[in-house]
């Protein structure tokens, strides 16, 4: 378990395991896709699940889901939640 201080490895929204909550913390595409992605609901700072993985990936967010390709997916690094964070905040677009 991560304490204060020490950093989550970040991972590919691709290789993210199937129903993990997770926060993106970076979007490396050009500026179509990102605001494709932020309409979409995916930008930093938002929590999301992966719901299955495949392509395209089933992401959910804020109670609804989304469609996502695979090739776009492994744009996106997230990371993993901690025990007990989901539950306590929700996460917005700037």
């Amino acid at each position: 378990m991560a304490t204060i201080g020490q950093s989550t490895p970040l991972v590919r929204l691709d290789a993210l395991p199937p129903r993990v909550c997770a926060v993106v913390r970076s979007v490396s595409t050009d500026d179509e896709d990102t605001a494709r992605l932020k309409t979409l609901g995916v930008c930093v700072g938002r929590r999301l699940e992966l719901v299955r993985a495949g392509d395209p990936l089933i992401l959910k967010i804020f109670g609804s889901r989304l469609g996502i390709s695979a090739e776009l997916a492994m744009r996106v690094q997230v990371e993993v939640c901690q025990p007990g964070h989901c539950a306590m905040r929700e996460d917005n677009c700037a």
